[in-house]
């Protein structure tokens, strides 16, 4: 694949991250299963920064994780970010360090990172999904 067609998918990744990184921040707030819409709520008692009003309940935590529509959104959330993430490490040290041999080096150990990393929160997704652990 050239390094612009990369690029570009670079780009829309950060678009994406962006689209789907809201519906989480929608998820914790405006669409969260609560009666006060809000997942997590906190204040600042005596200077320490606590849950308010006891809205983290495990119920509602554990029904947002074992959607299957929002753990659907999270895989995805997960694609993109790391994609976008260690894409940008790969480009990142490929201009520190120029030449084939160090690019090669490089785009393999970017890209078994990245699969390691996906791989364990996919787990981790499927595991929520689940029941939790």
């Amino acid at each position: 694949m050239r390094e612009s067609q990369i690029m570009f998918i670079q780009y829309m990744t950060g678009l994406l991250i962006l689209v789907f990184g809201s519906f989480h921040f929608l998820l914790i707030s405006a669409l969260a299963p609560t009666t006060d819409k809000v997942l997590y709520s906190y204040t600042y008692l005596n200077g320490i920064r606590t849950l308010a009003g006891g809205t983290l309940y495990y119920s509602t935590v554990k029904a947002v994780y074992t959607s299957l529509m929002w753990g659907s959104v999270f895989e995805l959330l997960l694609t993109f970010l790391v994609f976008h993430i260690f894409n940008g490490f790969r480009v990142i040290l490929s201009e520190q360090f120029p030449g084939s041999k160090a690019e090669k080096i490089i785009t393999y150990s970017v890209l078994i990172a990245a699969m390691i990393v996906f791989i364990w929160g996919s787990r981790t997704i499927v595991l929520m999904l689940n029941g939790g652990l």
